[in-house]
C-alpha cells in the first residue's frame, strides 16, 4: 500500500455534463428531440442530488525494461501503455467514483420506468468520464481525457485489483471489485495519468 496518498472530493455542482454526452451513453444519437433532451436534462438535475464525487490518487514512478512497466507496487506487461506514457516518467495512478447513490437511484427506476432508468444511467456515464477529465485538468494539469485504464489496449484489467489495493479505495473512497472485476459502484474508472518524464 502506498503512503503518499491523495484523496478529493468536489460538489457535482462543479460538472458541467454535456446533454449530447448524455444522450450519447443513453445509446440515442446525438438528437434535436427536444423531449429527449428534456428527459436527459431532468435526469441530471434529478441525478446531481445522488452524486458524491470522490478519487483517491498517488504520484508514483513508473520503469520500462522492454514493454514492462514497473509500478513499484505491481509490474505488467504493455505495449499500449509503453506507448501511451511513452517511456520512464512520473504517473498519477487514480480511482474516482460518482458514488453508491447514481446505482441506487438507477435500480429504484429500472422496475418502474426503464426509459428513464436508461437516461439515468447515460447521465452516471457521463459524470463519472466528465469527473475524470476535471481531475486529469484541475488537479493534474493535463490535457482532459489523457488518460489509460485497465482494458484499454492491452493493459489487463487484472491490474485493476492491484490499483485498488496500493491506494486502499475501498477506506478512502468506497471503492471495490467484485470477484467477476466488475468496480462497485459501477459508476467508477482507475486510470493511469503522466504527469512529468
Amino acid at each position: 500500500m502506498m503512503t503518499d496518498i491523495k484523496i478529493l472530493s468536489t460538489d457535482a455542482g462543479k460538472l458541467q455534463i454535456p446533454t449530447c454526452d448524455i444522450l450519447r451513453y443513453s445509446g440515442c444519437r446525438e438528437s434535436k428531440d427536444e423531449r429527449l433532451c428534456t428527459l436527459a436534462r431532468d435526469c441530471a438535475e434529478e441525478l446531481r442530488g445522488h452524486l458524491s464525487l470522490k478519487a483517491v490518487y498517488a504520484e508514483v514512478p513508473v520503469k520500462f525494461h522492454a514493454n514492462e512497466a514497473d509500478f513499484g507496487f505491481f509490474k505488467t506487461e504493455s505495449a499500449s501503455l509503453r506507448k501511451f506514457l511513452g517511456g520512464d516518467c512520473t504517473a498519477a495512478v487514480f480511482a474516482a467514483t460518482v458514488g453508491l447513490g447514481a446505482d441506487r437511484l438507477i435500480a429504484k427506476y429500472s422496475s418502474v420506468l426503464p426509459s428513464r432508468a436508461v437516461m439515468l444511467d447515460g447521465v452516471a456515464t457521463a459524470a463519472i468520464e466528465c469527473f475524470c477529465d476535471y481531475i486529469c485538468r484541475e488537479v493534474f494539469s493535463v490535457a482532459e481525457q489523457a488518460r489509460f485504464s485497465p482494458g484499454y489496449g492491452d493493459l489487463p484489467l487484472s491490474m485493476q485489483p492491484e490499483i485498488l489495493n496500493c491506494l486502499n479505495a475501498h477506506l478512502h473512497i468506497g471503492l471495490a471489485m467484485t470477484d467477476s472485476m466488475l468496480l462497485t459502484p459501477t459508476k467508477s474508472v482507475t486510470a493511469i495519468v503522466k504527469i512529468k518524464d
